[in-house]
């Protein structure tokens, strides 16, 4: 996963957009997020005189959004936004920083090759891997997303079947709990729901 985090972090998707979903996810893209091949270019470049942001990012969006305009727009604001709001998870995002490195080969965050049954991504969580008097769970956050955010840039399937995240309870402790402060569920459900 680490070598994964150190390679692709370095990857940012520019210029014009060249689609790589199969007929069938195409077809799935259409019917269910209003994805028109035909006005994809012009939405994205609508997207991009309101922004100025990349065709990847800007259709990550759209599809997220159904390719409404208005809706796109609003999730875009409120993406950088939480980015400003949250720096302790967005700034200094460096995977080789050695506890961001520690806490990677902890293997919290970890996708599973291929898809499920309906062609979402399927990710184990493994909740109590981390020392809770050692970890803070904004750093646990922090680190896991770099995994989060390169499955986002590269697996463009999951643009369109999203992802399936299952946690894994066992060992949890009392101190794991009590690291998930209301505060912290309610930056993480903000954030996750961008």
């Amino acid at each position: 996963v680490l070598q994964f985090v150190s390679a692709s972090v370095r990857v940012k998707m520019v210029g014009e957009y060249v689609c790589t979903l199969s007929e069938e996810l195409q077809k799935r893209a259409k019917e269910e997020i209003n994805e028109d091949p035909e006005r994809r270019a012009e939405d994205i470049q609508h997207i991009r005189d309101w922004n100025r942001d990349d065709d990847w990012t800007i259709l990550r969006f759209l599809r997220g959004c159904k390719f409404s305009l208005q809706r796109t727009k609003e999730k875009l604001d409120m993406f950088y936004t939480c980015k400003s709001l949250c720096p302790e998870w967005y700034k200094n995002r460096d995977p080789q920083d050695k506890k961001m490195r520690a806490i990677l080969e902890l293997g919290m965050f970890l996708p599973l090759p291929g898809y499920d049954n309906q062609g979402r991504k399927v990710v184990i969580i493994r909740t109590a891997k981390h020392d809770p008097k050692v970890t803070s769970m904004d750093e646990v956050f922090k680190a896991t997303h770099f995994i989060s955010d390169i499955l986002w840039l590269e697996d463009e399937q999951m643009s369109i079947t999203g992802v399936v995240q299952m946690l894994d309870m066992e060992n949890i402790t009392a101190a794991h709990g009590l690291q998930m402060s209301p505060a912290l569920v309610k930056k993480a459900m903000t954030i996750w729901q961008v």
